[in-house]
């Protein structure tokens, strides 16, 4: 942990081996299952930060598909370390045993040469980076070239070799066919085998001439002998010469290779260390996974649990069936008291706590949920259960005694004090003044601690001493029985009645125990019982509250989902209708101008002005249905994106915005009976309705998709008529500051007002700039059928900056 040396028996008492050995199980090698057994808390912070940042990383790793982490078999350090005791020179299967760790970390570069990967796991890259492969890749080649996967030398190997054990085959194939032959006149029976390396024969012991060959050996019921006959000891004899060739060409070739690896020794140690460590974390990897666990940096002045739980107690349980325990101390709070019945769980809070301190700082994942803090310790001394020792001639409560003694001597603002009934043991009198003697001291060392007790004084004194807070296990009341949720800011009642009378206890003894009882412990346990109900039920009111808010919030969710659904379905009503009208107009500018052709043609027939006039008058009707179907469709949503017209001025003189046009206008007469009011606009006169105005402040706002500031006289666009002005219409219009679209409606306007007052020519002001309104212009008037021809103005009229159009 820090510079202090590392408590082994709180080790124990917190199972933190046991904890290790869960992880272990998960690793590849057995390098690395024994690393992580020998794992204990790290000693310099900024490893340990490191190798958190790097767990951090391996817990996402692990749940990201591909592989990303190899190793080989057994322990390569051991086989190469000629230092070791155990070193031995190294045969073909310890060979094959370094080219496997050396062809693991070939694997694990390729795992990681994607960009994105290594981007998003920065500190486990870094160790994949550090993999040796230049010296090693050639040796790896030469070792797969020479030894078969079972670690024997290939033919191939070399010349030599190859060439004795052909001989040897092709020896021992001739050998055996002859011997074969030989024997086959002793009758049925015999065979040919070997007597340590010599091909003999097995046959009859009857009748046999120990002239014909040499006996080796008699079979076990002495009816049979093993025989070399003479005429085949030459043989026998070179196979054995192409042997012993074979066998110390294969010496020479594993002593060259063992030459090869001892020289890349550091190279090869240096493989096992990244690989090995790789394959912890993945180890620690998989096990946060399957636990909820998460890579915690111990640091600041904070120790937070939230929704932590003691991993031993998620494997026999699973970890839904385990109560998460939420803590918090700080600040000038460093000691929590926690009191409240037997079988409560208190136990399980020191261990929880401890444990997790212990695992944050061997760089083990901690079962909590993200956002829990662990302060940084030098050490942790842990008093759980009996620890009474004969042969020390101790009893429980000496041993109780010396673990305090041993934690009043290590308290410090770097030390974590977990105590199970502290004080107890002895007589109550005399045990609670220790144990508040010792709290005292604990608070003003600044140690972090966390302590259980069931004395009643010690409870009260907790309460008025400054940096101890209170703390009790739930417990059901009704059930009689325990829950195992922490309740901070209270201490609990130890109910030890109430668990002897579940447990079956005789009803006349227990209501002679309450009797004996002193008042003021009775008093305390009342006390302390009428706080618990009033926690649950302030318990019970925040989850209703919590549940009515989670369907409040879940209802405003529906509502704006709703809503949003609701405007973009009007807003995509007024897109088509307002494509639609703009069709219909476009087909009225049309019919209207082809009228007015009609009417200077001096052979105009009254038939096809009326057929004109009719088609008019069905698009007008159109017209109509379709603003009837706007203003249903905005009724219908509730008018979401409507303006009350309360807030618009309508009294005469005043300015206004025309929704539906996207035109500002004067009114000139207020609403009628019918809500219908008279506007102006320029040399315009527009009759519209209250319901489509805004306040002129909305002037700057964006025009309605589609939105035609002006239409031809006589025809209705969505419930508003525009009208001839009497006056004589204006001999120019003025572009300048719009954009084209903007510039093409309201030239078309003024072309409109033009050929309706009779002008022959028309003045357009477009400006000089970069020439694009000019452009505009150009292209618009040369197809426009209202347009006889164009040119640029002269200088008395405003030169290149004004195009005359000339009208027909």
């Amino acid at each position: 942990m820090g510079s202090r040396a590392v408590d082994e028996r709180s080790l124990q008492l917190l199972e933190f081996p046991r904890v290790v050995e869960t992880v272990a199980a998960l690793a590849e090698s057995p390098a690395a299952r024994a690393r992580l057994l020998a794992s204990r808390p790290l000693a310099d912070p900024a490893e340990r930060t490191l190798e958190v940042a790097r767990l951090a990383e391996a817990i996402r790793r692990v749940v990201e598909p591909g592989a990303w982490r190899h190793a080989g078999r057994d322990d390569l350090a051991v086989l190469v370390d000629a230092e070791a005791p155990e070193s031995e020179p190294l045969d073909g299967a310890d060979l094959r045993t370094v080219w496997s760790w050396i062809d693991a970390g070939a694997r694990t570069r390729d795992g990681w040469r994607d960009a994105g990967v290594r981007g998003r796991h920065p500190a486990l890259a870094a160790i994949v980076d550090a993999l040796p492969a230049a010296a090693l890749d050639p040796l790896a080649a030469r070792l797969d070239a020479a030894l078969d996967a079972d670690g024997v030398v290939k033919d191939s190997a070399s010349p030599v070799l190859q060439r004795a054990r052909a001989a040897v085959r092709d020896g021992e194939r001739v050998l055996e066919r002859q011997l074969e032959r030989w024997a086959k006149g002793f009758g049925e029976g015999t065979y040919v085998t070997r007597h340590a390396d010599r091909f003999v024969a097995l046959v009859p012991a009857a009748g046999f001439s120990r002239r014909l060959g040499i006996v080796h050996d008699v079979s076990s019921s002495g009816q049979s002998l093993f025989v070399e006959p003479l005429e085949m000891c030459e043989a026998n004899n070179q196979l054995l010469e192409q042997r012993s060739v074979a066998f110390e060409e294969e010496r020479r070739i594993l002593r060259e290779l063992e030459a090869s690896v001892r020289a890349e020794t550091a190279s090869l140690l240096a493989l096992a260390e990244h690989l090995v460590h790789l394959d912890t974390l993945g180890a620690r990897g998989r096990w946060a996974a399957a636990r909820t666990a998460h890579a915690i940096a111990p640091a600041g002045d904070t120790l937070l649990l939230e929704g932590a739980r003691h991993p031993l107690l998620i494997d026999a349980l699973g970890e839904t069936q385990v109560v998460p325990l939420d803590l918090a101390l700080g600040g000038d709070t460093r000691l929590l008291l926690v009191s409240g019945p037997n079988m409560g769980g208190k136990t399980v809070v020191l261990k929880t706590v401890g444990l997790a301190c212990a695992l944050a700082h061997a760089g083990f994942p901690v079962p909590a949920r993200e956002g829990s803090l662990l302060p940084e310790l030098d050490t942790i001394v842990v008093d759980l259960g009996d620890e009474q020792s004969i042969a020390q001639g101790l009893s429980t409560f000496a041993a109780h005694l010396k673990t305090l003694g041993a934690m009043a001597a290590a308290a410090g603002p770097r030390t974590l004090l977990l105590c199970d009934e502290i004080g107890s043991g002895t007589d109550p009198e005399e045990g609670a003044p220790l144990a508040q003697a010792l709290i005292e001291h604990f608070v003003a060392t600044q140690a972090w601690g966390v302590m259980t007790t069931h004395l009643g004084s010690l409870k009260r004194a907790a309460g008025s001493m400054p940096g101890v807070a209170n703390a009790a296990m739930e417990f059901d009341a009704t059930g009689l029985g325990p829950r195992y949720r922490l309740l901070p800011g209270m201490p609990g009642a130890s109910r030890a009645l109430d668990m002897a009378e579940r447990l079956g206890f005789d009803a006349a003894l227990l209501a002679r125990a309450r009797v004996l009882t002193p008042e003021a412990t009775r008093a305390l346990e009342r006390l302390l019982l009428d706080v618990e109900g009033l926690r649950a039920r302030m318990d019970e009111e925040r989850a209703g509250l919590a549940e009515a808010r989670a369907r409040a919030e879940t209802a405003e969710r529906a509502l704006r989902e709703t809503e949003a659904n609701s405007r973009e379905a009007l807003a995509e009503t007024r897109r088509r209708l307002t494509r639609e009208s703009d069709a219909l107009l476009a087909r009225a500018r049309e019919l209207w101008q082809s009228v007015h052709r009609e009417a200077r043609k001096a052979d105009k027939r009254r038939d096809t002005s009326e057929r004109l006039r009719d088609e008019i008058g069905s698009l007008e009707v159109r017209r109509d249905e379709l603003a009837a179907d706007a203003e249903r469709a905005e009724n219908a949503l509730g008018g979401i994106e409507g303006e009350s017209a309360a807030a618009v001025p309508l009294s005469a003189g005043a300015r206004v915005q025309v929704r539906d046009l996207g035109v500002e206008a004067e009114i000139v007469s207020g609403p009628d009976a019918d809500g219908r009011v008279q506007l102006r606009r320029g040399g315009w006169t527009i009759q519209s309705h209250v319901s489509r105005l805004l306040p002129a402040a909305r002037t700057g706002a964006a025009r309605p998709a589609g939105a035609t500031p002006v239409a031809p006289p006589g025809v209705t666009r969505g419930g508003v008529n525009w009208s001839v002005p009497d006056d004589v219409a204006p001999l120019e219009v003025d572009l300048r500051g719009m954009d084209v679209d903007e510039a093409i409606r309201a030239l078309d306007a003024g072309l409109d007002r033009a050929v309706v007052s009779s002008l022959s020519e028309l003045r357009i002001i477009h400006g000089l700039g970069k020439g694009v309104l000019r452009t505009a212009v150009d292209k618009h008037l040369r197809d426009h059928p209202q347009v006889a021809s164009q040119r640029l103005g002269e200088m008395r009229e405003g030169g290149r900056g004004v195009t005359v159009a000339r009208l027909r």
